[in-house]
């Protein structure tokens, strides 16, 4: 059997209410995939994303899994929606381990805590997807953050772009 393919999704714990929708959105595109969707697993977009699959995700054991990388060394703030929450005890290792796990990135709005995860995305050669024109997400759409890699940030204004670009992308890994 073929390991899931982790899709991280990094966005602020203090998002708009369109940021918010969007992540919703894309929760719900992403519920019947049969992945593991990781994320800080608090509020914000990261709450918006695991409502989303938790509401569309299909009966059983189908469909993606919800974990969340908390920055606290305790598990009082996880969201309700998370099938696994893993406390690691700082925001920096959260912030770290995120986007280290993951396959594919896709990073919605954010603030400074996304901006550190994109870059780290990035040094580490994973695919990056910026979904909307808010935050980070909107600042560094189209922009090659350094030398090391020849591709830019991919960026989308539609969750419809965003799964179709998912969709493709996780065609190329396997």
């Amino acid at each position: 059997m073929a390991r899931r393919t982790n899709v991280s999704v990094l966005g602020s714990f203090s998002a708009s209410a369109g940021e918010q929708e969007m992540a919703h959105a894309l929760g719900a595109g992403l519920a019947p995939l049969d992945i593991n969707v990781i994320s800080g697993g608090q509020q914000g977009v990261m709450l918006s994303l695991c409502q989303g699959i938790r509401q569309y995700r299909p009966a059983g054991y189908h469909g993606a899994y919800i974990v969340g990388i908390l920055p606290n060394s305790h598990f009082e703030d996880a969201n309700p929606f998370l099938d696994l929450a893993l406390p690691v005890g700082a925001a920096h290792l959260q912030n770290a381990l995120v986007p280290l796990s993951a396959d594919i990135v896709v990073a919605i709005g954010g603030a400074a805590g996304t901006l550190t995860e994109v870059a780290l995305a990035w040094q580490y050669k994973k695919p990056i997807a910026l979904l909307g024109k808010e935050g980070w997400s909107g600042k560094l759409a189209g922009m090659r953050l350094d030398d090391r890699r020849e591709d830019s940030l991919a960026h989308f204004t539609t969750v419809e772009g965003t799964l179709e670009w998912i969709a493709h992308t996780m065609a190329t890994l396997a």
